[in-house]
């Protein structure tokens, strides 16, 4: 039987959800509901506007950089570092 790996109540939204009690049939992806029951305890309205300017200022800097350093370890990118965007791009 599946057993829900997720020991930790702020991850409840990973554990698996079934289709009968007798917990057999995993739901499929387009079955499975997510209530705000699995995110309430995530949000801290406090941290909200943060999330968005972080998310917003990763989005800029990755399309920034994106075809400059695309493929490229972090060794490489540690050696070479990007000083100078220089037209070109994908």
């Amino acid at each position: 039987m599946p057993q829900n790996n997720t020991n930790q109540p702020d991850k409840s939204w990973l554990d698996l959800q079934f289709n009968d009690i007798d917990r057999k049939v995993i739901k499929k992806p387009d079955q499975i509901e997510i209530d705000t029951k699995h995110y309430d305890s995530l949000i801290n309205p406090d941290d909200i506007l943060d999330r968005i300017k972080g998310s917003m200022f990763g989005l800029a800097l990755g399309d920034a950089l994106g075809a400059h350093v695309e493929f490229r370890p972090q060794s490489y990118l540690i050696a070479n570092p990007v000083t100078d965007l220089v037209g070109g791009g994908t």
